[in-house]
């Protein structure tokens, strides 16, 4: 990428934006899911080709990756742990209340920085820990059109691992952004695979079927996927937490919004609604309380 975009504006611009397409990641997954294709074959179809392409160009370029890459899966394994079951979640149950669960995020990072790298935390961000922890309570008591199920388990364990995996990519600055990108896409698609064949009712999907969802599963895989991520691992060497943070609320807004309206039959209580709030304000809390400004280092 041209030197001249490395700055924190171009950085909160693309990273906005890739959020807003997280926003509607569910979309194609459910869409792949109403053509018969069933388990969680949705999330190997889109995940699967951007592993395949991002692994080629490595290949490419071994000598450059060669030393990096035992950092990469090491990344992979976390943030493939948390990317896969966040979209297992996705096809399991409520969108919105998997979103959620997922976007506890910012607090499992606050618990982790103060217990493994000695943070301190003031006042706000144990406010922010109290408020999410009881959000998700509230979000977690039922009553809404959707019984709580294993894709809510999924939800919450997908925010412990992203949260892990984060802290392992600033830790490890300096490895490149398709090596984290195809480590992650690779551990996705197998433990989706494994999650389905564990879960159970997973059929080989057909001919027919592979052949309708082919060209949504390339053109996700090539122009949304793959540069949304690269864009996102790219930009947490250049933003601080909390204004990525920030930034990637997008998702969670636009997660609410489109599934409130095209997803009627999953529809939340006003007890889960409480527990929503609860929850992005948690988010909003913990993410103003980091520093904001943009770091002086270059990807």
């Amino acid at each position: 990428m041209p030197e001249k975009w490395h700055t924190p504006t171009f950085a909160s611009v693309a990273v906005f934006l890739a959020a807003a397409f997280w926003g509607l990641y569910w979309i194609p997954l459910r869409y792949i899911e109403d053509l018969g294709i069933n388990g969680t074959w949705p999330v190997i179809f889109l995940n699967l080709p951007a592993a395949l392409a991002l692994g080629g160009y490595i290949l490419v370029h071994w000598e450059r990756h060669r030393r990096h890459m035992p950092r990469a899966i090491l990344i992979g394994i976390f943030t493939g742990a948390g990317y896969g079951l966040f979209s297992v979640g996705l096809l399991y149950s409520s969108v919105v209340r998997v979103t959620l669960l997922f976007y506890l995020t910012p607090i499992w990072g606050t618990l982790i920085g103060i217990v493994w790298l000695g943070d301190r935390a003031g006042w706000s961000r144990w406010l922010a820990i109290g408020g999410g922890l009881a959000g998700m309570g509230l979000l977690l008591s039922g009553g809404g059109s959707v019984p709580l199920n294993i894709g809510d388990l999924m939800g919450f364990v997908s925010g412990v691992a992203w949260a892990i995996g984060g802290a392992l990519v600033m830790r490890y600055g300096e490895i490149p952004v398709a090596a984290s990108t195809f480590s992650q896409m690779l551990m996705t698609s197998l433990l989706a695979l494994l999650t389905g064949l564990l879960v159970g009712g997973m059929t080989a999907p057909t001919l027919p079927q592979i052949a309708s969802a082919l060209p949504v599963s390339l053109v996700m895989a090539f122009f949304m996927i793959i540069p949304t991520l690269l864009v996102v691992f790219w930009a947490q060497k250049i933003l601080f937490p909390g204004r990525l943070g920030l930034l990637m609320m997008a998702e969670v807004m636009l997660t609410v919004l489109s599934a409130s309206i095209l997803l009627p039959e999953e529809a939340m209580s006003l007890v889960e609604w409480g527990g929503a709030i609860l929850i992005v304000g948690a988010c909003l809390i913990e993410v103003l309380a980091t520093p904001s400004d943009a770091k002086n280092t270059h990807a």
